[in-house]
């Protein structure tokens, strides 16, 4: 292909040449326009509006989308007296402070809603939600999901972790969080290890972005914000997170330290340890892989050097006319 439009180019005549630099041309754009579209692969993904929940309902047995196990929900198990002080629905994100926000976190007017409901310092409202990746995230993917606060008490946090889910013990040993609380004003991100409730993670820092809890607060005014977390290798990921309401206020933080593999799990937390009604919201839940340049780049490389051939000849033509004129 390459030896046959090199002599085409070459050729004497403009007309063959003209078809030759659009032939060229139309293969550069379809080689540009293919490799953009594979930059980013889904893997996984779920939302709020899948017919898994429709008709509002979010249940520990849900299982929309692809690429995920089941729902899971608590809290459950003897002694636990709570059933008034929990729910999970599908609603809408957009009005958690009352007044209508867009962007907004919903997917065709809904997302994930986990209500705590007058939980006390005996009896708290501690709603959770979580489910398994089918495979666990590889080095290079990312995992996403967006959340959104509602009013939230004194003491109480909403959040979510990224967990590895152990299925001999049962137990899923957080990795990452990122959290609102109700004592502060701004998202905290945690990780580097996590030994027990009351020790927690090892390190853990303030983002610049607002959770809006205590109202409207730039530059998050209820909209809610999306979290990636992308492995960068077994013991590092990198981590953006942005706010609907000013994209461009995304904050990226490289090489956090990771402490175990597999990154296989998701856990969606509500506490609620105060008198008041508290809602956490979570939608658009993927997993993504950006693949290296393939058959596309590959494609473009030789092209682009083609394109440029006959310009350095044509360059030179110019150039010798010009010497035997002077």
């Amino acid at each position: 292909m390459s030896t046959l439009f090199k002599s085409i180019l070459n050729s004497r005549s403009p007309r063959a040449r003209r078809v030759a630099s659009a032939a060229v041309a139309g293969m550069i754009g379809w080689a540009m326009g293919h490799s953009a579209a594979v930059r980013a692969v889904i893997l996984a993904s779920d939302n709020a509006a899948n017919p898994a929940y429709s008709g509002g309902t979010w249940s520990g047995t849900s299982n929309g989308g692809t690429g995920f196990s089941q729902w899971f929900q608590g809290p459950t198990g003897s002694g636990v007296n709570q059933a008034a002080t929990w729910a999970f629905t599908t609603q809408t994100a957009s009005t958690v402070f009352g007044t209508y926000v867009t962007p907004n976190i919903d997917t065709s007017g809904v997302s994930w809603s986990m209500g705590a409901y007058s939980g006390t310092s005996s009896d708290p409202a501690a709603p959770y939600a979580y489910r398994g990746l089918n495979t666990p995230l590889q080095v290079g993917q990312t995992l996403q999901l967006s959340m959104a606060t509602g009013y939230m008490s004194n003491p109480g946090q909403e959040g979510f972790q990224i967990q590895n889910f152990n299925s001999t013990t049962g137990y899923g040993t957080p990795l990452f969080q990122i959290a609102a609380a109700g004592s502060g004003s701004y998202y905290a991100i945690s990780y580097g290890g996590y030994t027990s409730p009351t020790t927690g993670f090892a390190y853990s820092q303030l983002t610049k972005i607002a959770s809006a809890h205590t109202g409207v607060t730039s530059p998050n005014n209820g909209n809610g914000i999306t979290v990636a977390f992308t492995l960068e290798s077994p013991t590092s990921f990198d981590l953006t997170v942005t706010p609907l309401a000013d994209p461009s206020a995304a904050e990226t933080f490289n090489n956090l330290t990771l402490t175990d593999l597999p990154v296989n799990q998701l856990f969606l937390y509500n506490d609620n340890l105060g008198l008041t009604s508290q809602l956490a919201y979570f939608n658009n839940l993927e997993v993504t892989a950006t693949p290296e340049p393939t058959a596309a780049a590959l494609l473009l490389s030789p092209l682009l050097l083609l394109g440029l051939i006959p310009r350095r000849k044509s360059a030179a033509r110019a150039g010798q006319f010009d010497r035997r004129s002077i």
